[in-house]
């Protein structure tokens, strides 16, 4: 696709399933490749940034494994002057507010988006005040404490183990 698109401007994202695929095709390949799924520790994306394999990242706080990891990405991004998204992984209201947060710590120069799934879900865990939302293609960033949400503890379910 890249060799018959050339002047067509687009990104690969998450091409290959491992690190050594995308270390194959990177040289017959003169569009962009963001790595997503694969990205799932620091190691491995400092590790195809070092090799030049990669032009940039989607990547979503839970695949990273949480707002600290994602914050170590983002400044690994950040000095490396890798572009990035933060994007939710279907997670619900709690991990949007968190993502849409993080996503405004970003190098706006560096930031490609940030996406939610709270639109696309029904039913919703916090207050019905200071949710996460998209108004005329911008998602508003929840003011408050913490991540800004206030859970409705009417509307969750008691939990399966406690420990």
């Amino acid at each position: 696709m890249s060799r018959e698109c050339p002047d067509i401007p687009f990104i690969f994202e998450q091409p290959c399933r491992t690190i050594e695929d995308l270390r194959k095709i990177r040289p017959q390949v003169s569009h962009g490749i963001h790595m997503d799924e694969n990205g799932t520790d620091l190691a491995t994306t400092i590790s195809a940034a070092g090799l030049g394999i990669i032009d940039g990242f989607g990547m979503k706080i839970t695949g990273i494994g949480g707002l600290q990891r994602m914050a170590s990405f983002r400044d690994v991004c950040g000095a490396m002057r890798l572009p990035h998204t933060c994007d939710d992984a279907w997670g619900g209201d709690i991990i949007a507010a968190a993502c849409v947060h993080m996503g405004a710590t970003v190098d706006p120069a560096l930031l490609e988006g940030v996406w939610i799934a709270a639109p696309y879900i029904d039913g919703h865990y916090y207050d019905g005040e200071n949710g996460v939302g998209v108004e005329a293609g911008h998602i508003g960033l929840p003011f408050g404490h913490g991540l800004g949400i206030v859970p409705d503890e009417g509307k969750l379910k008691p939990p399966s183990l406690s420990f």
